[in-house]
């Protein structure tokens, strides 16, 4: 019995060893934290003025002739007998923004069509439909409008068709992102992003 009394008595000695060791561990550090540094700056501030901005500032030119003052071209009346919503008018010029042909790629996706609600909306996809590529609107109030199925591009114009591929609308680059033309029923529209 000496022998397992011994294995016994190292046993209990190492677990309270263990134990000793171990009643610091939610203490960490016993040493005192660092003293704080002192706040910054701790001398004198000092201010001056500045000098004052030599020269002249360039002030815009004011037109004072009515005659050299830009004009606006006139934009096509609108039969507002029918709506009772507030439509944006268009500009119906239709020259490109540039001499670069249209491309189906940057036209597909979502536009505000500026017709006969402010919600109206045309999606153009990137699918081949018949009459050209899928299209549809939303939130038109139009009833010519919602039969818009297809687009394509013929020559310089977007061009929008119906099922029967009639061609409901076409419209031409007027700027980055705009373009505006006419209904077949002969109404303005646009299109910008």
């Amino acid at each position: 019995m000496g022998n397992k009394t011994s294995i016994a008595f190292l046993m209990m000695a190492i677990a309270l060893a263990g134990c000793t060791r171990s009643s610091n561990a939610l203490n960490v550090s016993t040493r005192t934290p660092p003293q704080p540094l002192p706040s910054v700056p701790s001398g004198n501030v000092e201010s001056t003025q500045l000098d004052p901005i030599s020269g002249t500032v360039p002030q815009p030119e004011l037109q004072t002739s009515a005659l050299d003052a830009p004009t606006a071209p006139e934009a096509p009346a609108l039969d507002t007998s029918q709506s009772t919503t507030p439509v944006e008018t268009a500009s119906l010029e239709t020259t490109p923004a540039s001499n670069e042909p249209l491309t189906h790629e940057p036209l597909a996706g979502s536009w505000n069509v500026a017709s006969d609600s402010s919600q109206c909306r045309a999606i153009l996809a990137f699918t081949k439909w018949s009459g050209g590529y899928r299209a549809t609107t939303l939130r038109c109030n139009s009833p010519e409008l919602s039969t818009v199925t297809a687009w394509d591009i013929k020559g310089s114009k977007v061009v929008l068709v119906d099922a029967n591929g009639s061609q409901v609308a076409s419209l031409g680059s007027v700027g980055t992102e705009r373009y505006a033309g006419t209904t077949a029923a002969g109404k303005p529209i646009s299109f910008s992003r």
